[in-house]
C-alpha cells in the first residue's frame, strides 16, 4: 500500500498500477510518456507552465487561469515530475492515459485569429464521427445550428492548409472557411469531401457522434407525443471535438478523462477567444464516460468542470457541461460491501473476467470516509489459485494480478484499491506488447475480499464500500478488443428465475455483500455543477432498462440522492427500441438507443432557455411515487 509518492504528492491507484507495472500490458514506444491529470491548489500561470516546460513536462495554455489540467509527462523521470508539481502547488494528481497522443509544434496562429462576428450560442460536442458535409450542418441562415468549428485530437499531421492547435501540441484544427473550401471543392458531394479530410468514423452510414449532433441541433425526426424543443433564437455554431483512437480503443472510459477535458477547453476558446466579441453562452456535451470513480465528485475532471462554470458565471457568460447518466444499469458492474462487523475472514464477491479480451481488466473498490489502510486489507483469488493482497509487496510488473491502493484526494482522503489482471487474449496488431512481456490471466471467476486487518478498530470499520468495474465492451464502430466481465453475488439473481427488475431497487443493501443495480451512474456525473441527462421510455414513462441512477456515494457534492438531473426519452417502446437519428448522408437516418441520446437533447434544449439551468416547476399533488421516478422529464415532461 502507498499513501502518497514519496514528493509528497497524493497520486491516485492507478498512476501508481502504472509505475509498478511500469506500462507492461501497453504500446510500448521508444519515448515513452504519460498524460497526468493535475488539480493545483492555485490558477496555474505563465511562471507554472514555463516551470514544468523546464522539467520536460507539456501543459498547454489554455489551461492558465484555471487549477485543473492535463500535464504530458516523460515515464522515465516521473519521480522528478512529481517534486517539481508538488512544488508548484499540486496537490492531487491522476494517470489520465497511458497511450498520450504523438505529440508535434505547430503554429500558434490558429488561437488568435478574430472570425468576426460571434455566434450567439456555441453548442459544443466532445465524440467520434463529425458528418460537416451533411445538409443539416452545412452553414445558412441563421439561426441554424452549423458546423463551424473541428479539432481533430488523432495523431495524423494534418494537410498544410489546415491550422493545427499549438498549445495542445497535437491533432488539427477545421475552421469554418477550411471547411467552406473543401466543400466547394468537393461540389458538394459528401463522400469527396470527407476524403479530403483525414476525420475517422465518416467512412460509413452510421457514427456515435452524427446520432449525438442531430439530437443537439435539433434536427432528428419529431417523436409523436413530444413538444417540440424551442427555437433558436440566434445564430448557433457547433463545436466539435473528434476524439482520438487512443481514446475511443479503450472502452473503460478510464483513459478519455484528459481528451474530454481538453476538448472542454478547446471548445470554451472558441467561443470565448476565437472572436471580437465573445459568445455568451456555451453549451457542451460529453457523451461519454466510465463506470468507474468514486462517484462523489472528486475527480479532477468533475472538480475542472465545476471551476469552468464557476469562472464563466464570475465573467458573465454561461458555459455548462452536460453529461449523459450511463448504460450501466443492469450490467452487474456496482457491488456494495457492507463493513458493520466486518471480520478478518472478509466478505466476498465473485468476479467474473471474460475470455477473449485483449484489454486489461480492471475493479475499483472506493471505502468510506475514515477507513485507512491500516483497517482493511483486500484480496483477490484467481480461478488458477493465484492470489494477491493490497498488504504484500509489490509483485513484479507483468504479475497476472496486483492490488494497488492509495488513500484519495481531498476532501474526503477515501481509500482506492484498484485491481488489474492482465489480457486473457494476445493482440496481434503491429502495436502491441511484446507476447513474451506478461502471461495470460485465466478467465472465469475470481474472488474478490474485503477484510478487517489484525487490530482494526471495529468503530472505524462502519459505512459502505463500493466497487465498480470498468467495461472492456468496443465503442459504437470501434473494433472488438475486448469482453466486459460481471460481478455475481448469491442474492443478485431470485431463487425461483426471476430476472431482476429493470428500474432502481428501492430497498436498501440486503446482505453483507452484493449486486446492485443502484448507484450505476456514470463515473464523472457526479460532480457539483455537471447536468447530468437519463433516458426514458415514451410508451410508458418509465426509466430505460439501463438508464443508470444514483444515489451517489454519501461524500458526494451533491449528496447521497438521485444524481441524473433531468430525463429526456431514448426508448419510443418495448419493441420499438432507441431514437430515429441521422447518419454520416444527408439521406441516412438510423436508430441509436441510450442515454447518449439524452444528453443532447439536454443540450439542445439549454442553448434555447435563457439562462444556464432550466426552471424546477412545482411538483403537482400526486400519491408518492418509487425512487426511480424521481427524476425531472425534460422537454415537457419535467
Amino acid at each position: 500500500m502507498a499513501l502518497i509518492d514519496s514528493s509528497g504528492l497524493k497520486i491516485d491507484a492507478y498512476l501508481l498500477w502504472a509505475i509498478e507495472t511500469k506500462l507492461t500490458f501497453f504500446e510500448q514506444r521508444h519515448d515513452i510518456h504519460v498524460v497526468l491529470l493535475v488539480n493545483f491548489a492555485k490558477p496555474i500561470d505563465k511562471t507554472m507552465l514555463k516551470r514544468m516546460a523546464s522539467a520536460g513536462m507539456f501543459c498547454s495554455e489554455l489551461f492558465e487561469d484555471y487549477s485543473c489540467a492535463s500535464v504530458d509527462a516523460p515515464f522515465a523521470t516521473l519521480s522528478n515530475s512529481f517534486q517539481v508539481l508538488h512544488a508548484l502547488s499540486a496537490r492531487y494528481c491522476e494517470l489520465a492515459t497511458p497511450i498520450p497522443p504523438t505529440r508535434f509544434v505547430a503554429s500558434e496562429r490558429v488561437l488568435q485569429v478574430d472570425l468576426g462576428k460571434a455566434p450567439d450560442v456555441v453548442i459544443g460536442i466532445v465524440d467520434d464521427g463529425c458528418p460537416f458535409a451533411h445538409q443539416a450542418y452545412r452553414p445558412g441562415a441563421d439561426p441554424a445550428a452549423s458546423v463551424r468549428f473541428i479539432w481533430d485530437q488523432g495523431d495524423l499531421e494534418p494537410d498544410p492548409a489546415v491550422k493545427a492547435p499549438a498549445h495542445f501540441g497535437y491533432g488539427a484544427v477545421y475552421s469554418a472557411s477550411y471547411l467552406d473550401q473543401l466543400l466547394a471543392k468537393a461540389k458538394g458531394n459528401e463522400d469527396s469531401a470527407y476524403a479530403l479530410t483525414a476525420l475517422p468514423s465518416l467512412d460509413s452510414a452510421l457514427s456515435h457522434g452524427a446520432q449525438v449532433m442531430g439530437h443537439a441541433a435539433g434536427r432528428t425526426r419529431p417523436i409523436d407525443g413530444r413538444p417540440p424543443f424551442p427555437p433558436l433564437t440566434g445564430r448557433t455554431d457547433i463545436a466539435f471535438v473528434q476524439l482520438p483512437a487512443q481514446a475511443l480503443d479503450d472502452p473503460s472510459g478510464i483513459w478519455l478523462e484528459s481528451y474530454g477535458l481538453a476538448g472542454l477547453h478547446a471548445i470554451r476558446h472558441y467561443g470565448r477567444k476565437m472572436f471580437s466579441k465573445p459568445a455568451a453562452k456555451i453549451i457542451a456535451n460529453l457523451s461519454y464516460g466510465p463506470q468507474t470513480g468514486a462517484h462523489d465528485g472528486s475527480s479532477v475532471v468533475e472538480i475542472a468542470i465545476a471551476e469552468m462554470y464557476r469562472r464563466a458565471r464570475d465573467h458573465g457568460y454561461i458555459f455548462r457541461v452536460i453529461l449523459p447518466s450511463g448504460n450501466s444499469h443492469l450490467l452487474r458492474a456496482h457491488a456494495q460491501i457492507d463493513l458493520k462487523g466486518l471480520t478478518t475472514s472478509g466478505r466476498s464477491i465473485d468476479w467474473y473476467v471474460a475470455a477473449d479480451s485483449q484489454v486489461v481488466s480492471l475493479l475499483e473498490i472506493w471505502f468510506p470516509s475514515g477507513v485507512g489502510f491500516d483497517d482493511v486489507d483486500v484480496q483477490v483469488d484467481s480461478p488458477a489459485g493465484d492470489s494477491a493482497r493490497a498488504s504484500d509487496p509489490p509483485p513484479p510488473p507483468a504479475a497476472v494480478v496486483r492490488v494497488s491502493t492509495v488513500e484519495g484526494p481531498a476532501p474526503a482522503n477515501r481509500l482506492q484499491c484498484i485491481i488489474g489482471t492482465a489480457p486473457t487474449a494476445r493482440s496481434c496488431t503491429a502495436s502491441a506488447p511484446d507476447p513474451d512481456a506478461f502471461a495470460l490471466a485465466p478467465p472465469g471467476r475470481w474472488r474478490v475480499t474485503v477484510m478487517a486487518r489484525p487490530g482494526a478498530n471495529p468503530k472505524v470499520l462502519d459505512g459502505v464500500a463500493h466497487a465498480y468495474l470498468a467495461r472492456s465492451d468496443p465503442n459504437l464502430g470501434r473494433p472488438q478488443l475486448g469482453r466486459s466481465g460481471y460481478l455475481e453475488s448469491p442474492n443478485y439473481d431470485d431463487p425461483c428465475g426471476t430476472p431482476p427488475s429493470e428500474h432502481l431497487d428501492p430497498f436498501p443493501l440486503a446482505g453483507p455483500a452484493e449486486v446492485v443495480a443502484r448507484g450505476s451512474i456514470n463515473g464523472i456525473a457526479t460532480g457539483p455543477e455537471s447536468m447530468v441527462a437519463a433516458g426514458f421510455r415514451l410508451s410508458d414513462g418509465r426509466p430505460a432498462p439501463y438508464s443508470s441512477g444514483g444515489p451517489s456515494t454519501g461524500d458526494s457534492a451533491k449528496g447521497d440522492h438521485i444524481t441524473p438531473d433531468w430525463a429526456y426519452p431514448t426508448e419510443e417502446s418495448r419493441v420499438r427500441s432507441g431514437l430515429l437519428g441521422l447518419g454520416n448522408r444527408s439521406r441516412v437516418a438510423l436508430r441509436l438507443s441510450g442515454t447518449s441520446t439524452a444528453a443532447p437533447q439536454m443540450a439542445r434544449e439549454l442553448a434555447a432557455t435563457p439562462g444556464d439551468h432550466f426552471p424546477v416547476p412545482p411538483a403537482p399533488p400526486s400519491a408518492p411515487k418509487p425512487p426511480w421516478f424521481t427524476l425531472r422529464f425534460g422537454n415537457g415532461r419535467r
